[in-house]
């Protein structure tokens, strides 16, 4: 399949089906011309009609829609990134059908999204090192309306992600008693490993590893779990004075954030260039699995 500059494939692909029909088309058309049927002809005008059909309900399929992607906020190096794909019908009279979405070589199918309408679908993408990644290559696809053709629509979309270093379970001075469960009591401020306090729903900045897949699924929506936290003291988190090489540490650190936080415990990070105060908010365990993610 050709590729267009950008990685994605050509306007249109003509499939197997689409191959024979053209095929039978001139062997009819040939068939007319040589014996001056008027039958004949009459079938070769009707098969170029459904082909013209296809054609313009194939480039109408896919006019006036947007992809919006949405990432969650904790993406980790090496392990599956569930991804959020709203598929937007701007359109006000045609539906879409069979729009395919590809985003980073996987592929996700709306059969049927209605006029003015949007669907979402859930895709999974792994990222295999820490950093600052773009995704690229997002476009659309259809067989729509008789499966002849493949027709493809570069949306030229591009999203910049933040994939932190894959968290590296580890022993160290902060991990003795602290992630043993020594020393902890029950609050009853939210937090991550204690009881299960409630069932909500889901709001931006919801860590996606408390999803309750069971209500999500019964509800339709995206469902969380509250959690009763567990008080412990504050720890500051030095990389540079944990064993092994720099991805190693890195990843020792992200662990031990997640593991102390999740606690209840006042986690902060030292590096050569910025101190994080202890705290216990999810927007500062962000900003210090950011920092972790883009240290050289």
């Amino acid at each position: 399949m050709r590729k267009t500059k950008e990685g994605a494939p050509a306007v249109i692909r003509i499939k197997k089906a689409g191959w024979i029909y053209i095929a039978l088309c001139i062997f009819m058309g040939v068939g007319a011309v040589n014996t001056a049927n008027n039958l004949v002809y009459i079938i070769v005008a009707i098969m170029l009609g459904f082909m013209a059909v296809s054609g313009f309900f194939g480039v109408a399929d896919m006019n006036r829609l947007r992809v919006e992607i949405g990432l969650p906020d904790e993406i980790y190096a090496g392990r599956v990134c569930p991804v959020s794909v709203r598929l937007v019908n701007g359109r006000r009279f045609l539906p879409a059908f069979l729009i395919r979405v590809h985003i980073n070589g996987q592929e996700v199918l709306f059969p049927f999204t209605d006029t003015g309408g949007e669907s979402i679908k859930f895709a999974e993408i792994v990222f295999a090192v820490r950093g600052r990644h773009t995704i690229r290559n997002v476009y659309v696809s259809t067989v729509f309306p008789f499966n002849f053709f493949i027709r493809y629509k570069d949306l030229e979309d591009t999203k910049d992600v933040i994939v932190f270093p894959a968290p590296l379970q580890c022993m160290s001075v902060y991990s003795d008693s602290r992630t043993g469960g020594q020393g902890e009591k029950d609050t009853n401020m939210k937090g991550f490993d204690s009881e299960l306090m409630s069932i909500r729903g889901y709001t931006p900045g919801d860590s996606m590893r408390m999803i309750h897949w069971k209500a999500t699924a019964r509800t339709g929506n995206l469902k969380v779990k509250e959690m009763a936290a567990l008080g412990a003291e504050p720890v500051i988190i030095e990389p540079d004075k944990l064993s092994g090489d720099l991805e190693k540490r890195l990843s020792c650190a992200a662990w031990l954030i997640n593991s102390l936080m999740d606690k209840g415990a006042p986690v902060g990070l030292r590096t050569p260039e910025r101190l994080y105060p202890p705290d216990v908010t999810l927007p500062h365990r962000l900003d210090m699995l950011k920092e972790l993610a883009l240290h050289d």
